[in-house]
């Protein structure tokens, strides 16, 4: 295993029982069209992009859910033997909300999309820190996770939140001096698979900005 010493430029989180009210989506999308397209992820992966600051350059976007709400309307277009909206079609994908960014950035720059279950917010911190150390640049880290669709009480066990999202900007340090290992709570109020971003983010809130990343 190799730890690799990342400073934490800046970090977000957002999080609510059922839905985030604010997300600032008139200011962030100012084009009507544009913003009546987007998920919930995508307009938080938004909102939590400018939050950081985060204009354009790569991207690693985590999620072990994906786009839950336009999967259903899918699969009850299915169930019903209605037409399948093209909109639900092309908001269904894992990568959704960083296109919508790229779209609306105009930005070019690679995007890599991370899902690995309870472990995605893990596997995410490792790819975004390979994606710096062989970029040599700075490296948008984010995971969002939405899961606030129609019966969810029915089998919802895994958190207190049904949206959530958490967000930083990493650069490879130049040295591990004062860096840390990253401090994981017991706190389970969270689903696991963003549960270890948002450590991340409490340590840099807490004035820790240099954390070792295992590879």
């Amino acid at each position: 295993m190799k730890q690799v010493a990342v400073n934490i430029l800046s970090a977000v989180k957002i999080y609510a029982h059922k839905k985030i009210e604010n997300l600032d989506e008139k200011r962030i999308v100012p084009k009507m069209m544009i913003r009546r397209r987007l998920t919930r992820n995508a307009k938080i992966m938004l909102y939590l992009a400018d939050k950081c600051g985060f204009e354009g350059g790569k991207i690693v976007y985590g999620s072990a859910f994906g786009e839950l709400q336009p999967t259903a309307e899918i699969t009850n277009s299915i169930f019903n033997k209605i037409p399948i909206s093209p909109t639900l079609f092309q908001n269904s994908v894992y990568n959704t909300a960083p296109s919508y960014f790229s779209l609306l950035k105009k930005d070019t720059d690679e995007i890599i999309t991370v899902s690995s279950g309870m472990k995605t917010s893990k596997d995410t911190l490792k790819t975004a820190t390979l994606q710096a150390l062989v970029s040599k640049e700075r490296v948008l880290c984010i995971v969002t996770e939405c899961i606030n669709i129609p019966k969810i009480e029915e089998v919802k066990k895994c958190t207190e939140f049904l949206e959530s999202g958490a967000a930083i900007i990493i650069e490879i340090a130049k040295d591990d001096n004062k860096a840390v290992p990253i401090n994981f709570s017991t706190d389970k109020k969270f689903i696991p698979s963003i549960k270890e971003l948002i450590d991340v983010v409490n340590m840099f809130e807490n004035g820790l900005n240099k954390i070792f990343i295992n590879l």
